[in-house]
Parts: structure tokens; C-alpha cells; sequence
């Protein structure tokens, strides 16, 4: 893994702001006026951070007119989370193929609102963080793409994003995008619950930690709104059934509210989405399921009903 990350680091500049930047926030005595600095001397990285100041993710009507008022409403989980994705994840978008990068894009934004949204409802941990997890889970992907660009290309277009795709990948390279990038953002020193929720994203083998199972909602939820007929929705709908609660009607709402959150989050981190979301066909997707599963346990237990009867009779 550290070889591949070398790899990626001799084909792009290093980030030295950002890098930066991420070393001043680890300190939360940091100095607003040396930050101020720093971000200044990167115009990309002090547009996003004004960019995401008067979105709608910080959820503030007035609008933000200076760089130091920007960070001071936004705070240091926040200014982690923009210097993060536009400092280093952009980073490694560059060159990438246009079509690993759509799929990056709409992914990790999917899971990124996502789990911000169940942290919220559920209580569990930070929202920022979970955001964060969410929206750097997919990284691993972007670094095999970017040394082992053809290859790479090609297993994701022939493979399911999933355990099909991480199949390949372990046969490939002798571990998986989620190892790779949950082993990236160690070295970034990022906190151990992100990295162990984006290591285990697609793992079904549920553990009591609250943020494995807002990623593995977060996986289920990038499947339903970006893989038409996905196979994965009756399996999205018992999760969210067993672990948050949610009914059809509150779980249809819950995805169309997503769909809202990725839209106007891809603004914030200039992300190209160019396709749209199939609302309606979402909804009638997850009513069928829905359907077929009731009609599935109503058999059952006629079935079994018919078989208690006959052996009492």
C-alpha cells in the first residue's frame, strides 16, 4: 500500500498548503490569523472555503463576505473537511479518468450526506465526521486509478462497485479500495472512527459501531440513487427497516431528502454530477420491492399456517 501511495505522490506535487493547513488545525489553539496565511496563499483552497461558508450545508441565511469570518463560523471539523477534499482529493481526481471520477463524485457525495444525516437522527458521534467518512471512503478507488489507470478502468466498468469490484481488486493488487484508502487516511493522521468506518463501508458483518453501519447505509444509498434497478434495494430497504426504524413512506422520503443534500453539496466541492437522479423511478422501484416482499412473507406464512394445520388435523 505505501508503495502505491508513493506512486501517486511522485505523479502529482505535493499539497504543502493543505498539508499545512491540516497541521495547524490538529491543534485546537490554533492560530486564525497564521491559517488565514496559509489559505490565502492558495486561492482554490480560500474560494472553498468561502464557497462552502454560504452554502447551504452550514445551514446560515446571512451571506459571508471574508476569508477570517468564513472560518470562524465554519470552525476547524469543517475547514478539516473542505482542505481535505478540495487540498488533496482534487488532487488525485487530476488525470483520473473522467468516468472513475463521475463515479467517485456521485458515491462518496451520496454516503457523505448520507451518513451525516443518520448521525444526526441516530445520535451517533459527530456529524462532521460522519460526513467526512462518508466522503473520503471511496479514495482507494481514485488511487488505483491513478497508477494503474487502464486496468483500473476497466475493472470498474465490467465489475458491480461493491464486493465484485473488491474481489478483483484483492486477485489485482492483493487488497481492496477500502483497505487502500482507509490505510491513506492514517498517514493523513485522520481519527480512528473514520478510518475504520471507511475501511468497512461495504462490510455487511455488522458490528456494534454506530458509524460501520451509517457506511454501509451510506454504500446501500449511493447503490439506489446511481445503479438503476440496483439488486441492492430490497437488501437497502430490511437495513433500514432493522437498524433506524425506517417504514417504506420514511425511507422513500429519507432517499428523495439525500437526493436534495447531493445536489446542492456538489456545488460546495465543484463536483461534476451531470446526470440527474430518476426520483420517480426510485419510488416506484422501492413500492415493487416493497410489494414483492410483503406478497413473499404473506406465502410464507400461509404456507406455514397450511402445514400446522395439516399436522394438527
Amino acid at each position: 500500500m505505501d508503495n502505491l501511495i508513493d506512486a501517486v505522490d511522485r505523479l502529482h506535487s505535493s499539497p504543502t498548503v493543505a498539508y499545512r493547513v491540516l497541521q495547524l488545525l490538529e491543534d485546537p489553539g490554533f492560530d486564525i490569523i497564521e491559517l488565514e496565511r496559509h489559505l490565502e496563499a492558495d486561492p482554490a483552497l480560500a474560494a472553498a472555503v468561502m464557497r462552502l461558508a454560504n452554502s447551504s450545508f452550514t445551514g446560515i441565511s446571512r451571506n459571508v463576505s471574508t476569508l477570517r469570518q468564513a472560518m470562524t463560523m465554519l470552525g476547524a471539523r469543517s475547514l478539516r473537511l473542505v482542505v481535505l477534499t478540495v487540498g488533496l482529493v482534487s488532487r488525485l481526481t487530476t488525470g483520473a479518468p473522467a468516468e472513475v471520477c463521475r463515479d467517485f463524485w456521485r458515491r462518496s457525495l451520496s454516503m457523505a450526506v448520507c451518513s451525516s444525516r443518520l448521525s444526526g437522527r441516530q445520535r451517533w458521534g459527530s456529524t462532521d465526521e460522519a460526513y467526512m467518512a462518508g466522503l473520503l471512503a471511496d479514495m482507494g478507488a481514485l488511487l488505483f486509478a491513478q497508477v494503474d489507470t487502464a486496468a483500473y478502468t476497466d475493472l470498474c466498468a465490467a465489475l458491480a462497485h461493491g464486493p465484485e469490484l473488491m474481489e478483483a481488486e484483492r486477485a489485482r493488487y492483493g487488497f481492496d479500495h477500502p483497505s487502500l484508502g482507509a490505510h491513506l487516511l492514517c498517514k493523513w493522521n485522520l481519527p480512528d472512527t473514520i478510518t475504520t468506518a471507511v475501511a468497512q463501508h461495504h462490510d455487511d458483518c455488522l458490528t456494534e459501531d454506530g458509524f460501520q453501519r451509517i457506511a454501509f447505509a451510506g454504500a446501500l444509498l449511493a447503490d439506489i440513487l446511481w445503479v438503476r434497478h440496483t439488486t441492492r434495494m430490497r437488501t437497502a430497504q430490511r437495513f433500514f427497516l432493522a437498524e433506524f426504524d425506517f417504514d417504506l413512506d420514511e425511507f422513500i422520503t429519507f432517499v428523495l431528502a439525500c437526493k436534495e443534500d447531493i445536489i446542492d453539496n456538489s456545488t460546495v466541492f465543484s463536483a461534476n454530477l451531470p446526470e440527474t437522479v430518476d426520483c420517480d423511478d426510485i419510488v416506484k422501484h422501492a413500492r415493487r420491492q416493497f410489494e414483492s416482499e410483503a406478497l413473499k412473507t404473506a406465502f410464507e406464512c400461509d404456507s406455514i399456517s397450511a402445514w400446522m394445520t395439516e399436522e394438527y388435523v
